[in-house]
């Protein structure tokens, strides 16, 4: 047994070196666990939630032409996540299931953070200026922080989030004027979505419980699921949309969209950003890598829907990313004076 090993290493090790080179191999056999090796592994996997997230409004579009409402596709993105979210959530620690009670708020608002934003594509809004709009989030989370008082709006913060708000009134083409109710409405979900998301957060930092996060994640998908039925009832009331609330039978096609919504854009993000080693990651390049989440949504949009941006909208998503990235450096700031 012992000399079959030996032959399979050494022919992992010819094939590592036919593929990457020997200089390659030999570089990460000697940084291989340390802490050189644990940053870049932070960093990769930085990268793989940004990207695998990237795909989250590029399903919702192909859903939507697909036929499949927005509430049928929060339902099930939540319906696929969970499982491997549990198995992990279970593989960390024991589940406390009484203590899971205290996400049901979370998961209520987590809920309608979905709900909006990928109603606001079933409305035939454009990807990049949903992702940009909904990325107005750290603007709310300031506002949202000065309310509560945790911490006063200065000088510095009500700067950037005027940069955040000329931004958003720029890539949402209010200024153009002629818009339809439908794109009015789809720009304010997708606005709205910053807020909630907002909201999200808020409540997340005020729970005080022992479970780790991704146990956490799973209780905050458990209530979200059905407040995500609760929320379409409500909607059904107000409006008869099918492409808001519509709920009918699946294909096999429309089914394996949806699973991968639910897996690789959700439960792989979220599962991969409990492996991060947060020490070894400063805040801000925490932040910096995932704001290529909407600058990959954005291609992706180009790409497969040729969704161009005007150059007025351009500039706005530009401002909304860039007071997104200052908000989270005045934050990192305060937070190391404190």
């Amino acid at each position: 047994m012992d000399g079959l090993a030996a032959v399979l290493i050494d022919s992992m090790h010819s094939i590592a070196v036919s593929l990457f080179g020997s200089r390659v191999v030999r570089r990460f056999a000697m940084t291989f666990g340390s802490e050189t090796h644990k940053i870049e592994a932070s960093y990769c996997l930085l990268l793989v939630v940004s990207f695998s997230q990237s795909f989250i409004l590029i399903f919702s579009t192909l859903l939507m032409r697909a036929g499949v409402s927005s509430l049928q596709q929060v339902f099930f993105r939540l319906a696929f996540a969970l499982p491997p979210i549990f198995l992990l959530a279970r593989y960390k620690a024991r589940v406390n299931w009484r203590d899971l009670v205290h996400f049901l708020p979370s998961g209520c608002v987590f809920a309608a953070f979905l709900m909006s934003g990928l109603s606001s594509i079933s409305l035939g809004t454009d990807i990049a200026v949903t992702v940009g709009l909904i990325y107005t989030q750290p603007l709310f989370t300031a506002v949202l922080a000065a309310i509560s008082g945790r911490e006063k709006i200065g000088g510095k913060h009500f700067t950037v989030i005027m940069i955040g708000v000329i931004g958003a009134l720029l890539v949402s083409g209010i200024l153009n004027g002629g818009m339809s109710n439908n794109r009015l409405l789809g720009i304010i979900l997708a606005l709205s979505g910053g807020f909630w998301y907002s909201l999200y957060l808020f409540l997340k930092r005020g729970q005080r419980t022992a479970l780790n996060p991704i146990q956490g994640m799973f209780g905050t998908l458990l209530f979200a699921a059905p407040c995500s039925l609760i929320l379409g009832l409500i909607l059904r009331s107000v409006t008869g949309d099918s492409a808001l609330v519509g709920f009918s039978s699946l294909n096999l096609q429309q089914l394996g969209l949806l699973a991968g919504l639910g897996l690789v854009s959700t439960a792989l993000p979220y599962g991969t950003l409990n492996h991060i080693k947060t020490r070894l990651v400063s805040p801000t390049t925490e932040g910096t890598i995932l704001l290529l989440d909407p600058l990959f949504h954005t291609v992706w949009a180009m790409l497969f829907f040729q969704q161009f941006l005007s150059y007025p909208q351009f500039l706005g998503f530009g401002l909304i990313i860039t007071s997104a990235a200052l908000m989270m450096k005045l934050g990192v700031q305060r937070r190391s004076t404190d």
